[in-house]
């Protein structure tokens, strides 16, 4: 009986355990802005005004869930809504100045610690990012939550 190319099986098994690991860098990371990950990957993916149902849709997350989220981030003051130029239906998300400065605490925690910078080089993220892409894109997408 043939056994399975075993190299599937532990390609799987580090990508787990890298995921699980720098979950927690960015679990520790939010933490340290008194925020949940949720949140603090919220205001990392709103680097530019952006209406609410993209960031639904970038988020993989419900729009009542990012209209949650852009209240509560709004009263401490990160994040901001605003109506739509064209259409005053669409409501757009931005952050604040404080939001900015939030985000780039975070991305400077993150980057001080990151084992993507500091283990691997440029050549090697750049094909880190195309392999885990293209293994993204053969998964299928999980529905909002």
């Amino acid at each position: 009986m043939n056994e399975p190319d075993p190299t599937g099986r532990l390609a799987g098994e580090a990508v787990l355990l890298a995921a699980s690991r720098l979950t927690a860098m960015i679990h520790a990371a939010a933490a340290a802005e008194d925020l949940t990950p949720l949140q603090a990957r919220f205001l990392r993916t709103l680097h530019e005004p952006m209406p609410q149902a993209d960031l639904a849709e970038r988020l993989g997350l419900d729009p009542a869930r990012v209209s949650a989220l852009t209240r509560e981030l709004g009263r401490r003051g990160l994040v901001e809504r605003e109506h739509g130029r064209g259409d005053r239906r669409r409501r757009y998300a931005r952050l604040t100045p404080a939001g900015d400065a939030v985000v780039d605490r975070i991305g400077a925690r993150l980057t001080a610690r990151s084992p993507m910078t500091q283990v691997l080089d440029r050549a090697e993220r750049d094909t880190l990012v195309d392999l885990l892409g293209r293994v993204i894109a053969a998964l299928p997408a999980p529905g909002p939550g």
